[in-house]
């Protein structure tokens, strides 16, 4: 929605990891592309059948864009939507929260997330420009968006630092009471940490195997979901994944960037430049029906063979549950996505422990969410 941001994460993929193509983009969308993308929606529906759909907005920063904006793009994509449910969410960093802001996304029952990765020392990464901390803007944030009537708090989104223990961030996520939290991997490609990779790949394993086990622990987080364990706990019963984490390499989204210009995911950019020739789809909302753009995207994924199985998970246990791992952590410019992901011996060490853990609540020994 908003290519900018008011925050300089020094982990933030947009700006801080090699590709600069957002140099090149507007600072954000506009009214007449949410109108275009509300035309597209609706023309997806037609085809498809379907009456739902679920539209996220994430920057940068969507909240620079400010009360008026924010509900001009909402209202336009809606304008073209009739019959067809428009379920709002936004991703924001809450600093610039306010009463107006509140009242705009109560009106669209926007859906909010926040992003925060724990206490004040765990957020020492997310500082603003000058290189202040942003930890108290984002409490208060959060604090407004709770306390206001009618506006919706979706939970809260934590990248992940090994330094931090779990133990303290699992504790602290919990404390705000959000609905749910997502857990994010650093997005770290093999050409990123080279030598490094089992190491990390093990400290990933030990943070995620620490953080499960406290979640489960407490019986009075049972209603708060964390979307990625969760999945570990019942892919390693179903065989079914749900989150980008693991899984099959198949479309379920589609990324339309502040242009109007379909992106495959935009989290490759973490690869760093050469991420662009597996991310462009070279379509539009202006030119290409989110039918065809689903065709381009699978294309794309086939050229780039990112829709299967690395050769190195050939022999895997796991292999039809992870699927190699999350797309970014599976680059390097040598070998492209034919590779395990960076963190494939962490990944292992959490599916084993969900497994025991799934062992021992089917024996009634012990709980699970």
């Amino acid at each position: 929605m908003a290519a900018p941001c008011n925050l300089a994460c020094t982990y933030c993929y947009e700006y801080f990891m090699g590709d600069e193509s957002w140099k090149k983009k507007p600072k954000h969308f506009t009214e007449e592309l949410a109108y275009a993308l509300g035309s597209r929606i609706l023309e997806d529906s037609k085809v498809t059948g379907k009456t739902s759909f679920n539209i996220v907005a994430h920057g940068g920063e969507p909240l620079l864009l400010g009360a008026k904006k924010i509900d001009g793009i909402f209202s336009a994509i809606r304008e073209n939507m009739s019959g067809i449910t428009a379920n709002f969410s936004l991703q924001t960093n809450a600093t610039l929260v306010n009463e107006e802001i509140c009242d705009v996304l109560a009106k669209h029952n926007v859906l909010i997330g926040v992003s925060i990765d724990g206490d004040k020392k765990h957020n020492s990464r997310r500082k603003d420009h000058v290189g202040a901390s942003t930890f108290d803007r984002t409490i208060s944030g959060i604090n407004l968006i709770k306390k206001k009537r009618n506006v919706r708090f979706g939970g809260v989104l934590c990248v992940i630092d090994f330094e931090n223990s779990p133990e303290d961030v699992i504790e602290f996520l919990c404390g705000l009471n959000p609905p749910s939290i997502d857990l994010l991997q650093p997005f770290v490609s093999h050409d990123s940490v080279g030598i490094f990779r089992k190491e990390v790949s093990e400290k990933l394993g030990d943070w995620m195997v620490r953080a499960m086990n406290k979640w489960l622990s407490n019986p009075d987080w049972a209603n708060i979901r964390i979307r990625v364990l969760e999945d570990a706990l019942k892919s390693v019963v179903t065989g079914k994944p749900t989150t980008d984490w693991f899984g099959p390499r198949r479309i379920r989204y589609l990324i339309v960037e502040t242009d109007g210009r379909y992106d495959l995911l935009d989290q490759l950019k973490a690869v760093g430049a050469t991420s662009i020739g597996a991310r462009d789809v070279r379509a539009s909302i202006l030119d290409c029906s989110l039918q065809e753009a689903r065709r381009k995207t699978q294309r794309l994924l086939t050229e780039h063979q990112a829709d299967r199985l690395p050769d190195d998970c050939a022999q895997c246990r796991w292999k039809q549950v992870c699927a190699g791992g999350h797309l970014p952590s599976r680059y390097s410019v040598r070998k492209k996505f034919n590779n395990r992901s960076v963190y494939c011996e962490g990944i292992q060490a959490l599916f084993n422990a969900a497994e025991i853990k799934m062992s021992e609540f089917i024996l009634g020994k012990g709980n699970v969410k």
